[in-house]
């Protein structure tokens, strides 16, 4: 997967759940706060280009496990895709129900897509 390919589709699945989005082209990593409250980071990674992300729990450590499993390695689409909606998931199962329902009204309610 190339660069721009590999950053359109993680906008293009996180959406305006993810703020403070910055990407790298050169070393193929996206960096993004996901519903105000997680820091995600993902990338292409090596000479093979394998798939890895994790949630940022300090600087330089990542967790990486979600619901017991890993992200999947691959970085087709499909195993990409499949890796976003894990952490998704795992994200909205760890925020209050109130808050998801105030954040999407939120994000319903601008413009821009964006909470504010």
């Amino acid at each position: 997967m190339e660069s721009d390919e590999f950053r359109d589709l993680i906008d293009g699945f996180f959406g305006p759940r993810a703020t403070q989005v910055e990407y790298s082209p050169s070393t193929v990593v996206w960096t993004g706060t996901l519903y105000e409250s997680f820091v995600f980071q993902c990338g292409l990674n090596g000479p093979y280009g394998t798939f890895g992300g994790g949630i940022q729990i300090a600087p330089g450590e990542f967790f990486t496990t979600f619901l017991g499993n890993n992200l999947s390695l691959n970085s087709d689409r499909d195993s990409v895709l499949s890796s976003l909606r894990l952490v998704d998931e795992w994200c909205r199962l760890r925020l209050p129900d109130k808050f998801l329902e105030r954040y999407e009204a939120a994000l319903a309610d601008q413009p821009s897509g964006q909470p504010s």
